[in-house]
């Protein structure tokens, strides 16, 4: 075989780790990359408009598959438009692998005006990566690329940044050819295994907090099985949302829904946390406000040991891969009579409770959205009112079929989120939900959509403004508001624009229908839903500008 370029090792590596889409935009120093994806057929490649919407394309893909979401982006400004994309998928824990080109080896960090030159590009990329890498000579190409993967597949998931500078992707070399598919999750320890199975067999109020590494691991049969077990309620991260139906009688409620969940966290003996972080957004922010009692015991499995007692110390720590420790518990307990105290009624009176900020208009909105999709269709939000109040009040029903930045709460994620999501689910519905500001954001990849005929909808939340910073405003200020008013164009016209369908949806009436007649169309369509959704947040009395703006965790404008 003859020496490969630099470009034509990426794609192999590529290949070879089973990868099946890449999303990317070509520039020049990247160019012997795409000259090797375009000589090939097992990888397609989506072209984006941005290279920030390429990234966000690749998380959606990630989260709605399990599989590794693959970005390719020159180098410079393409490298940095990334950034944003990657500050979500590290909160979120995504699987996403950045291949980026540099400036010429030779020139790398010495800062002298080259074409796109970045000063140490990747330091860029090392606050909101798992691991980034400046590969500094071209035959290490394919081990860095193989290394990721391996990476991805033994810990914690998260974004990867590879830089390659520009000399080396043309430069022909030999390397080992090696296959992919290598590294597995650690399994958890057996003795800590046992003493969580006596605590939790012993409780007599148990509860499960399962987290999106359940949904990581392919854990939710298990999770399922385990609450059974212990006749056990499911609490849920927002990440975490699938990993048991929300239909099923012991789904309880979503983590920072504190109307739902605050009461049964503080009945419960013994808590369960699998495969989640505790983030601070959602047990330390408007709504929830966690703590456990010392009398509570907590066992919190994690694959990732650093994440473990972060916020709350456990009085049993167990590191290992969520699937292992599940089945690992359901086989130490073996078969018996779930022994509880839990109360049925009370619980299933908090499941449903709701505050008076939850209208009519509010639970219809919902109510139509849900009825018009099937129950694995893939609903992909941005940030706006209504996706506030859907991060918890939305019944999902299978895994992966709720998308939602919750990590950074950044708008723009939900347009090229949902692209990436019905590339890798050809065949099942696809609905983006986002405000007017989100939309504006990331707008330009619905040319994305339209090249490759996508038939996503996307249901557009008019309320010509910022609607959620400025009810903050008016919140913090006495009333006042302003610089939160948009201009914004014909959104069904703009659509039609692009080439794509465009349509007002008159009333909360016309919703149903009007997603079900988008759906059944042969490329993408714009729904304009005019309608104003207050946040969900609650005050609980008078408070300080500074006071709330420290509490605002989520940063969501639209």
């Amino acid at each position: 075989m003859p020496p490969r370029t630099g470009g034509e090792w990426v794609v192999e590596a590529l290949r070879a780790e089973g990868v099946r889409h890449v999303f990317g935009i070509p520039g020049v120093h990247n160019l012997a990359i795409y000259d090797a994806l375009l000589r090939q057929s097992e990888i397609t490649h989506v072209l984006a408009r941005h290279e920030a919407g390429a990234g966000f394309m690749a998380d959606g893909y990630a989260r709605a598959s399990g599989r590794p979401g693959v970005v390719v982006v020159t180098t410079g400004p393409g490298a940095t438009n990334a950034l944003t994309p990657l500050v979500e998928s590290y909160a979120g824990s995504m699987p996403i692998v950045l291949v980026m080109s540099d400036v010429a080896s030779q020139l790398v960090g010495r800062d002298v005006g080259a074409l796109h030159e970045v000063p140490n590009q990747i330091e860029c990329f090392k606050p909101v990566t798992r691991w980034a890498e400046a590969v500094t000579e071209a035959g290490a190409i394919p081990a860095a690329v193989h290394a990721a993967f391996d990476l991805l597949r033994t810990g914690r998931p998260g974004p990867i940044a590879i830089s390659i500078p520009n000399d080396f992707l043309s430069a022909r070399f030999e390397a080992p050819q090696r296959s992919g598919g290598h590294g597995r999750r650690p399994p958890c320890h057996v003795d800590e295994i046992r003493k969580a199975a006596r605590l939790l067999g012993g409780a007599a109020r148990p509860l499960l907090i399962a987290g999106g590494g359940v949904i990581a691991a392919g854990a939710e049969a298990r999770l399922t099985e385990l609450a059974r077990r212990l006749g056990a309620p499911v609490i849920t991260t927002v990440m975490g949302r699938g990993a048991i139906s929300e239909r099923d009688p012991l789904w309880h409620g979503v983590l920072p829904n504190s109307r739902a969940t605050e009461d049964v966290i503080k009945a419960a003996d013994v808590v369960l946390a699998v495969g989640c972080r505790f983030a601070h957004r959602s047990t330390q922010g408007l709504l929830l406000n966690l703590a456990f009692a010392p009398s509570q015991t907590l066992i919190h499995l994690d694959l990732d040991p650093t994440v473990i007692g972060r916020l709350f110390k456990p009085q049993l720590a167990i590191v290992g891969d969520a699937a292992d420790g599940l089945a690992a518990l359901l086989q130490e307990l073996g078969p018996g009579e779930a022994r509880n105290g839990w109360e049925g009624g009370w619980r299933d009176g908090l499941r449903t409770a709701a505050s008076p900020r939850y209208t009519d208009t509010v639970a219809r909105l919902i109510g139509s959205l849900r009825a018009a999709l099937p129950d694995d269709a893939i609903v992909v939000n941005d940030q706006t009112g209504i996706n506030y109040w859907m991060e918890w009040r939305f019944p999902i029903v299978r895994p992966r079929t709720f998308l939602y930045p919750v990590g950074s709460a950044t708008l723009g994620y939900g347009v090229p989120a949902a692209i990436g999501a019905k590339i890798a689910n050809p065949g099942r519905p696809v609905v983006c939900v986002v405000g007017d500001g989100g939309f504006m954001y990331s707008v330009n990849e619905l040319a994305t959509a339209v090249k490759y005929r996508l038939p996503i909808v996307f249901l557009v939340m008019n309320d010509d403004r910022y609607g959620a910073i400025k009810w903050l405003q008016e919140t913090m200020f006495a009333g006042r508001w302003g610089e939160a008013d948009l201009t914004n164009p014909d959104f069904p016209a703009l659509a039609k624009a692009f080439g794509a369908r465009g349509d007002r949806v008159p009333g909360l009436d016309d919703l149903e229908a009007a997603i079900t007649r988008a759906l059944a169309a042969d490329g993408p369509t714009v729904l304009e839903l005019r309608i104003t959704v207050d946040p969900p947040w609650e005050m609980g009395g008078p408070v300080a500008p500074l006071d709330l703006a420290l509490r605002v965790t989520c940063r969501g404008r639209g």
